[in-house]
């Protein structure tokens, strides 16, 4: 993660840190992620966690049926922006109808000031099911709408995270909303792929309208080869011939996805 000035996590299932829930009631450090947190501090990270958690149906928990937002950005190169709207889109954060995970908003804006963006990640509904594609349509919808309801002038914003398509049909048409996807091309992005090629899938997308497209450089989209790196670092760590369920367990079912963004360059 050296070369990068931001790095946003998915899946943080345990805060890092000590702190208050929405309702007033205390939540303690997770050691594991509290040690996540120490290395990327290490590395020269800053960070910005969600005010709480949010699931398909429970949050309050230390486990995967709910989770944390979480961006890490070096302050040499950028800001949180507290002037302009920060927080979840929507309520309730359990069972909310717009959106299995409630995304929150994270925005930025460069050490000079002259550019200024918000993140928005998203960690959509699994599943190849009809019932899951529309799932998904109605996630995607209400995301993009809100975005278009904002009433600041500078519109950069930049949905991204887990959105787990399955095919460029699931998104192609959201160009009538004006957002488009760097990964139009549909490279996949899970470790699927180490067992076969048949078996991956498009899941990772950075999803950009035509005021942040400026802001970007559109063929910048690349899924990172973990298990190569994995073997850089530690090759006696990763099982050969591949096995799935270890490599997940020790690293991730997702490929890291990089792509570049400009700042400084700010019309709006």
């Amino acid at each position: 993660m050296k070369p990068y000035d931001m790095v946003i996590i998915q899946e943080l299932v345990a805060p890092p840190i000590a702190g208050f829930f929405g309702d007033h009631t205390p939540y303690k450090i997770d050691e594991e992620s509290k040690a996540f947190l120490t290395e990327m501090k290490k590395a020269g990270f800053s960070f910005w966690l969600s005010s709480e958690d949010t699931g398909p149906t429970k949050n309050h928990v230390n486990s995967t049926a709910s989770e944390w937002w979480i961006v890490f950005y070096k302050r040499t190169k950028i800001h949180c922006d507290s002037s302009r709207y920060f927080g979840f889109v929507s309520q309730p954060l359990v069972a909310n109808p717009n959106q299995d995970r409630v995304s929150y908003v994270f925005p930025f804006k460069t050490v000079k000031g002259n550019s200024t963006f918000s993140v928005i990640p998203v960690h959509l509904n699994p599943g190849d099911t009809k019932e899951d594609y529309a799932r998904r349509q109605v996630e995607f919808s209400y995301l993009f709408n809100w975005t278009k309801k904002q009433p600041e002038k500078n519109k950069d914003f930049f949905v991204l995270g887990d959105c787990n398509i399955y095919e460029s049909s699931e998104f192609l048409h959201f160009k009538s909303l004006d957002f488009y996807s760097l990964n139009e091309k549909c490279k996949f992005t899970n470790t699927k792929i180490y067992e076969s090629k048949e078996k991956g899938k498009p899941y990772d997308h950075i999803f950009y309208n035509s005021h942040s497209k400026e802001d970007l450089i559109l063929n910048s989209f690349s899924p990172i080869d973990l298990r190569k790196a994995a073997k850089t670092f530690n090759p006696t760590n990763v099982i050969e011939p591949y096995d799935h369920d270890d490599f997940r367990t020790k690293y991730s079912d997702h490929l890291p996805v990089v792509f570049q963004l400009i700042t400084g360059k700010d019309t709006d």
